[in-house]
């Protein structure tokens, strides 16, 4: 019956979706359906209906690339075999308080501004009382800070950054990569930014913190040596 009921409810959902000029807004629509059926869905079952609940103390991966480990929500716009399909944009399917953590690496720089401050109150509303957020991004002010240093150093350990197809031969190549990224980045965060609009999303404390510095329960940070020279790490909390 919950899966007839799921059913009825994505069809439901989908009836309003009409043709559009491009076969990509139709998608879009179809997605932004879909995602509204599941946060139906979810809803129900954290409102006491019957049938087994959602489960609680979660841990979730978002953003999770080819980083998907046993034990986690493991979920991406582009997963890989172990993960599930996510859109952030279209909020986080999740009853209240169903998560005890949140680990998002180098994924917060690939949304726009307001769609991260919209991101960051969905993980304040999904986390439990006392939950926490680990973030990490690109850090715009080492890089600011390095290139107003002329730290050579720096850079040159970032020639391929992003996997270049071509060594980046200046400075500025450099930070133009990181800012870029190809279109793919959408915003460069630093900490001052990142405290900003966590503490507007709820939630009560954040920290700088560095590689690894997590309960040992999170403890799933990228190895790759550029990750630690180039990152801003950040533990927030609910």
């Amino acid at each position: 019956m919950r899966q007839k009921r799921a059913i009825q409810m994505v069809r439901k959902a989908l009836a309003g979706v009409v043709p559009y000029r491009s076969v990509r807004q139709d998608l879009r629509l179809a997605e932004s359906a879909l995602s509204s059926a599941v946060r139906g869905l979810c809803a129900e079952w954290s409102a006491g209906r019957k049938g087994p609940r959602p489960g609680r103390n979660l841990k979730l991966n978002i953003g999770c690339g080819n980083l998907v480990l046993d034990g986690w929500s493991n979920l991406d716009a582009f997963p890989v075999a172990g993960a599930l399909y996510l859109n952030a944009i279209n909020g986080l399917p999740f009853p209240d308080g169903s998560a005890i953590h949140i680990h998002c690496e180098h994924f917060l720089e690939h949304l726009d501004y307001d769609d991260a401050e919209a991101f960051l109150a969905e993980c304040f509303r999904v986390l439990q009382p006392k939950g926490s957020l680990r973030i990490i991004v690109p850090d715009a002010g080492k890089y600011i800070a390095a290139y107003c240093r002329d730290e050579t150093s720096f850079f040159e350990q970032l020639r391929y950054l992003g996997n270049a197809r071509n060594p980046l031969e200046t400075k500025i190549h450099v930070v133009n990569q990181m800012f870029r990224m190809g279109g793919e980045h959408k915003f460069a965060w630093d900490f001052e930014t990142l405290r900003h609009s966590s503490l507007k999303a709820g939630f009560h404390s954040i920290s700088a913190s560095s590689r690894g510095d997590v309960p040992p329960e999170f403890a799933i940070d990228g190895a790759d040596d550029w990750r630690q020279l180039e990152s801003l790490y950040a533990n927030i909390c609910k």
